[in-house]
């Protein structure tokens, strides 16, 4: 019996191997990314956003498009350059600083939600000829991880808040991140790449984990004041 129970939780663990490896490498990384967000001077972040823009320039972008072709240099400039000097931009201004905390929280709760929950009860897909292991169920338990998420930020910072306004903010966010998830799976579809990179394990590349956020900071960015006073503690 002793071996057999053994044996049950090894082939638990060889099925959700990529689970675990995905969920503890996006735990080590994203201590090592919330600690200098919040602890150190803004400009440090900025740095590490631009090498990771950097890096996705320079080893993934060419993963998804052939340098020699004219989409490689015409897609670049707003995707993923804009993206990023928005973030850059958000991050340096103290008065935006809360709404990009916001802003990752929301998408990463989102990504994490939406893999643990598809990787667990995901059965009907939302567009598997894009994105095969993309769920309804997934989607949801994502909305939910980021609805989560935004609440206890909330309650953190003493700001009251309708459940409605908690759910719909969040679902309307976890819609962009979406978009931006199922658009970067449909340039690696064109591509006939897997993932965009290799660099971190589980992931697959930085755009790989920026999509969503590439998509929603327009969002954030386009409606930075309205939002800066929506999220006041007055």
């Amino acid at each position: 019996m002793p071996l057999t129970n053994h044996t049950d939780i090894w082939s638990l663990i060889t099925k959700h191997r990529e689970l675990i490896k995905r969920v503890l490498t996006g735990f080590i990384l994203g201590a090592a990314f919330w600690c200098l967000f919040i602890y150190l001077p803004p400009f440090y972040f900025s740095l590490v956003l631009f090498g990771i823009l950097i890096q996705i320039i320079i080893f993934e972008w060419k993963n998804l498009f052939n340098i020699y072709s004219p989409l490689f240099w015409l897609t670049l400039p707003f995707y993923p350059i804009l993206p990023f000097v928005l973030l850059i931009s958000m991050n340096n201004n103290p008065v935006y600083h809360d709404l990009l905390f916001i802003l990752f929280i929301l998408v990463s709760s989102h990504d994490t939600g939406s893999y643990i929950v598809g990787s667990l009860f995901g059965k009907h897909k939302i567009y598997p000829q894009i994105s095969p292991k993309k769920t309804w169920e997934g989607f949801f338990g994502g909305c939910l991880f980021a609805s989560i998420g935004l609440m206890l930020i909330l309650w953190e910072q003493g700001m009251m808040k309708p459940w409605w306004f908690i759910l719909g903010f969040a679902l309307f966010v976890c819609v962009l991140a979406f978009l931006g998830d199922m658009f970067e799976s449909w340039l690696k579809r064109c591509a006939h790449v897997k993932d965009s990179g290799t660099i971190l394990p589980g992931h697959g590349g930085f755009l790989d984990r920026f999509d969503g956020i590439l998509f929603a900071v327009f969002f954030f960015y386009l409606l930075r004041n309205i939002l800066v006073i929506i999220f006041s503690k007055n």
